[in-house]
């Protein structure tokens, strides 16, 4: 993992990649991770999360995934509520499509009236579990861990582009957002972390050594570290 220091262009939310495969990742971004965006981190105090969701169900669940990253952010309060008025607002409207999150205050970009982070509606608790948790990382201004300038996927390139290319995802999009490494010199590295629960699920097709990466659903010791890092405590004793 890593942290980004120089401001950098403003990324819109994560597009979703397309779903015609069995187990493809949740959202493609137009930003990067190993990784974290330390330029685009909420100030310490108070955060309000909007909860605009379609069951009580859901709420929980989200509710429960955001309380996971709670406990590593010391410098963060989050004031969690129902409705649409937050810095981050979740929504899971159906006129919607796919699971993607703003990158950290990059949701002050958006619209007031729309929301910064969207999250499919299923029915499987915990797929929607895991997938909060990964978009919820996304809107703290965590970035991809598939990316990372030293992660060892050894991909297989031409399985890659068969896997993920689509009529919404071409071969361009496949290399910046799939396999190209996040090589910019100023990142500050902490190691490359497969259990990340920012790291897409990997089949055991699209890398050389034939070993998968299965969809890591709870937050790594890594993911701990890199978060505590971009939130420390504000008067650390």
């Amino acid at each position: 993992m890593s942290l980004i220091t120089p401001p950098l262009a403003p990324p819109p939310a994560y597009e979703p990649l397309p779903n015609n495969h069995t187990s493809p990742p949740e959202s493609a971004g137009r930003t990067k991770r190993g990784i974290a965006d330390s330029d685009k981190r909420w100030p310490a105090g108070v955060v309000t999360v909007a909860l605009d969701l379609s069951s009580e169900k859901s709420k929980a669940l989200v509710v429960d995934a955001i309380r996971e990253w709670a406990h590593h952010t010391p410098a963060l309060r989050f004031n969690i509520v129902e409705g649409k008025t937050g810095d981050i607002r979740i929504s899971d409207d159906e006129g919607l499509k796919g699971n993607w999150s703003a990158i950290g205050t990059e949701a002050k970009r958006i619209d007031e009236d729309q929301p910064t982070m969207h999250l499919n509606r299923t029915d499987d608790s915990k797929k929607l579990r895991s997938t909060a948790l990964h978009e919820f990382g996304h809107a703290l201004g965590l970035l991809h861990e598939h990316q990372h300038p030293q992660n060892s996927l050894d991909w297989d390139s031409p399985q890659v582009y068969d896997y993920y290319t689509s009529d919404s995802f071409n071969e361009a999009m496949v290399r910046e957002h799939i396999l190209e490494p996040d090589n910019r010199p100023d990142l500050q590295i902490t190691p490359y972390d497969p259990q990340s629960v920012m790291h897409y699920e990997i089949p055991a097709a699209l890398r050389r050594n034939g070993q998968a990466i299965p969809k890591n659903t709870t937050l790594s010791a890594g993911d701990k570290q890199t978060i505590r890092m971009l939130y420390p405590p504000v008067n650390p004793t």
